[in-house]
C-alpha cells in the first residue's frame, strides 16, 4: 500500500538487522545483557538484604515527627508568651514607674473598679509609693495575689487582676477601688481640702463622710470654727488612704483641746476666750471649756455687786497641759467716791444721834445688824438721858480712802470728821463738839457701816491710808 512504512527487524540496542525477526536483540547484545544480569544477581546475593518497613510503622514514625514538631512549636510559643506575660515583669515595671513618679505609665497599668482612673489619681499613688518601704509592701502584696487572688495586704483598695489571653497566660493590671474618709472633729463649719482642692462631704452622725476618693497620699488641710467662735486651721497634713472597707478616720488635726481653768473668783464671772464671751460658767471656781484653740487666752471678769471689777487670765499653750489656773488678778472700781461716802456717813451719824436721843437702837440706819447690836447697850443706857444730840456735818478725808478684801468680803475704810452739838436738857446749855473716827464699811446689799473706832485730828489731817484697817 502507498502509505505503509516498512521497518526492517533490527536490534533494539545496537540497531543491527536481526536474523530472526521475532527477537528484539542481536546475539551480541543478548549476550551482554545476560552477563549483566548475572553480575547483578551475584552482587544482590553478596550484600545484606534491606528490611522493608511496613505501613503501620511508617505511619507511627510520621506521627511522632509531627508531634515533635508540634511540641517544639508549643514550647517556642510558651516561651514567647511567658516572656510577654510574666507577672514578675509587670510588677517590676510597676515598681519602677512608681519609684520614678511616672504618672503616665502608672495610669496605663491601672483599671478602675468603681471609679475612673485619672492623672490626679495616678499622681496620688506615685506620691504614696515614693517611699521605698511602702513600695516593697505593695510588691509583696501583689506578688502574693499572683498565686492567690484573695491574698490580702496593707493596701486593700489595690488588687492584682489577671485577664486571660491564651493557654493560661494573661495580661495583668492593678484594679483600683474607691476609698472613703470620715472627718470627725468637735469644731464646726468644717472644710476639707485635698491637695488644695476643697472636697464636698456628707454630714452624718459620726462626722463628715467623703466618698469616691482615689487611693493614694494626699496633702490635707482642714479649717473650722471652735465652740468659742475661733477660726482654726490644721495646716498641711499628709493622709494615706487605702482602705476600701470602713472609712479612714481623721480628727482634722485641728490645734484644739478641752481645758479646765481653776481659780475663778465667782461662779457668775464672765469667761472669755480671746476676748469673746462664752456660755460656760465656773462651778466651784473651776470652768471647763470643751474645745478651744491652742494659743488662746482665757479671761475671767467678775463684776461685784458693789461695782468692783476683778479680772484674771490664763494662757493655753500646750495640749499636753490642759489644766490651767487664772492668774494676774486685777480689781478695779467698786470704791465709793468721797461724796458717796459723805452721804453714807451723814445717814449713819444722824440716825445714831437720833437713836441716842430716843434711846432706841432700832432707829440706827446705814449699819450692819452686827454693828447695831454692838451699839444697843450704849444707846439704851441712862448715860445719855440728860443730853440732846444735834447733828451737824460728817465728812471723810478724800485723800485717805482704802479698799480691802477680807475672806472674799469687801471693805472700805476712811477717816471721818463729825461736827455736832450737845444740849443739856435741864439747862439748855449748848456745847459744840468735833469727833474724829475711822469708819469701815462692808457690802450687804449696799455699803453698810461695819464698825467705828475713835481717832484723832492729827491722823485725819495726815491722811495716811496705810494706817487704815
Amino acid at each position: 500500500m502507498k502509505d505503509e512504512i516498512y521497518t526492517p527487524d533490527v536490534c533494539q540496542n545496537c540497531g543491527r538487522p536481526l536474523a530472526n525477526a521475532d527477537g528484539e536483540l542481536c546475539p551480541a547484545c543478548r549476550a551482554m545483557e545476560a552477563a549483566k544480569a548475572q553480575y547483578l544477581k551475584k552482587e544482590h546475593i553478596a550484600r545484606p538484604r534491606r528490611r522493608r518497613v511496613n505501613r503501620t510503622t511508617r505511619g507511627m514514625l510520621i506521627t511522632v515527627c509531627v508531634l515533635a514538631a508540634v511540641f517544639l512549636g508549643l514550647c517556642t510559643a510558651a516561651t514567647v508568651l511567658y516572656e510577654a506575660h510574666r507577672p514578675d515583669a509587670f510588677l517590676s515595671a510597676l515598681d519602677t514607674a512608681l519609684a520614678a513618679g511616672d504618672v503616665r505609665t502608672v495610669k496605663g497599668m491601672l483599671a478602675g473598679d468603681d471609679l475612673a482612673v485619672s492623672d490626679e489619681g495616678a499622681a496620688a499613688l506615685c506620691r504614696a509609693f515614693a517611699d521605698e518601704a511602702r513600695r516593697a509592701a505593695l510588691y509583696d502584696q501583689l506578688a502574693a495575689q499572683v498565686i492567690d487572688p484573695a491574698a490580702s495586704g496593707g493596701f486593700p483598695a489595690l488588687r492584682l487582676v489577671k485577664t486571660p489571653v491564651f493557654f493560661g497566660y494573661g495580661d495583668y493590671t492593678v484594679s483600683v477601688r474607691s476609698v472613703q474618709l470620715l472627718l470627725h472633729s468637735p469644731a464646726r463649719n468644717l472644710l476639707l481640702s485635698l491637695d488644695g482642692i476643697p472636697r464636698p462631704g456628707e454630714q452624718i452622725a459620726e462626722g463628715i463622710l467623703y466618698r469616691n476618693l482615689f487611693p493614694g497620699l494626699y496633702t490635707c488641710t482642714v479649717t473650722g470654727v471652735t465652740a468659742a467662735g475661733q477660726s482654726v486651721s490644721s495646716g498641711e497634713v499628709e493622709l494615706a488612704l487605702f482602705s476600701d472597707a470602713a472609712p479612714s478616720l481623721f480628727d482634722g488635726a485641728l490645734p484644739i483641746a478641752a481645758v479646765t481653768v481653776s481659780g475663778c473668783v465667782n461662779d457668775e464671772a464672765v469667761i472669755t476666750v480671746d476676748g469673746f464671751a462664752v456660755a460656760e460658767k465656773a462651778v466651784n471656781g473651776t470652768v471647763s471649756l470643751p474645745e478651744i484653740a491652742i494659743g488662746s487666752t482665757i479671761g475671767m471678769q467678775y463684776t461685784a455687786p458693789w461695782g468692783a471689777v476683778t479680772t484674771a487670765t490664763a494662757h493655753f499653750a500646750d495640749a499636753a497641759n490642759p489644766a490651767l489656773a487664772f492668774s494676774d488678778f486685777v480689781t478695779q472700781g467698786g470704791v465709793p467716791s468721797a461724796e458717796e461716802l459723805n452721804s453714807l456717813l451723814s445717814v449713819c451719824y444722824a440716825t445714831r444721834f437720833d437713836a441716842l436721843n430716843q434711846r432706841d437702837a432700832a432707829l440706827l440706819g446705814g449699819c450692819t445688824d452686827a454693828y447695831r447690836e454692838a451699839l444697843t447697850p450704849d444707846i439704851t443706857s441712862d448715860a445719855h438721858e440728860g443730853t440732846l444730840y444735834l447733828m451737824g456735818t460728817a465728812e471723810c478725808n478724800p485723800a485717805a480712802i482704802k479698799s480691802t478684801t477680807v475672806d472674799g468680803a469687801p471693805y472700805i475704810s476712811c477717816y471721818v470728821k463729825c461736827a455736832y452739838e450737845q444740849v443739856d436738857r435741864e439747862t439748855n446749855e449748848q456745847t459744840e463738839h468735833v469727833s474724829y473716827a475711822v469708819c469701815r464699811f462692808t457690802w450687804a446689799d449696799g455699803w453698810k457701816l461695819n464698825d467705828l473706832a475713835d481717832s484723832s485730828e492729827e491722823a485725819f489731817n495726815a491722811a495716811s491710808a496705810d494706817a487704815l484697817p
